[in-house]
């Protein structure tokens, strides 16, 4: 009779777990993003095997849910993001990002082939 229990008793818990999981990411994702201010650091080409030069930028996230992209010589650029339930991707405008990495001080947004890396400023 426990053995038959068992089961019924871990599954209702594995779904709890994890979707406090997926919660704890969206949460923590969002904390990231709003806290700081993104200074691009890297561009990976991993389909080219390069590191591609491009114009420095910083990126803005604010709360409302706009972002502002500021160019070197104060040119800005908004978009709206939004990010996934689970926290893991990243919508700017009508791309979509895979967050690969989002700490206090790094993130690293990937689309595709390419891979952006930033350093909080």
């Amino acid at each position: 009779m426990k053995s038959k229990l068992l089961p019924l008793l871990l599954i209702p818990l594995l779904i709890f777990v994890i979707s406090c999981n997926n919660e704890h990411n969206y949460t923590m994702n969002k904390r990231y993003l709003l806290k700081n201010v993104w200074k691009i650091n890297t561009y990976v080409d991993y389909e080219q095997n390069s590191t591609i030069e491009m114009r420095k930028f910083k990126y803005i996230f604010n709360n409302n849910g706009t972002l502002y992209k500021i160019y070197e010589n104060n040119d800005t650029v908004n978009a709206i993001w939004q990010l996934d339930k689970d926290g893991t991707y990243l919508q700017i405008g009508r791309d979509t990002f895979r967050i690969t990495e989002l700490t206090n001080r790094v993130m690293s947004l990937r689309h595709g082939g390419v891979e952006m890396f930033f350093v909080s400023d």
